[in-house]
């Protein structure tokens, strides 16, 4: 799966986003729940959508609470199977 990350702040706030998300769940020994888990790969199209946003959502939450996810789109490519996610993200106002 490919990620495009739309982030226009920090250059440092975009590479803790772009580790976390190019990051296997349970790869990193002494966090084990850093990263995306990858097993909404084998899913249907659909299933895999809200289960990598669900996931998303809450990762950004845990380890980057700073980011607040704008959205996301999903565009596949029928003939390869592959997905993209285009994630649009901004740094949170203090106030929420």
């Amino acid at each position: 799966m490919k990620i495009v990350i739309e982030f226009d702040g920090e250059e440092n706030l975009r590479r803790q986003i772009r580790t976390l998300l190019s990051t296997r769940a349970g790869s990193v020994p002494v966090d084990r729940d850093f990263g995306i888990s990858w097993t909404f790969l084998d899913e249907p199209p659909e299933v895999a959508e809200s289960l990598f946003y669900q996931e998303l959502l809450q990762k950004m939450e845990k380890y980057i609470p700073d980011i607040q996810i704008k959205s996301v789109s999903f565009d596949h490519d029928p003939e390869s199977g592959a997905m993209t996610a285009a994630i649009s993200c901004g740094r949170r106002n203090e106030n929420e």
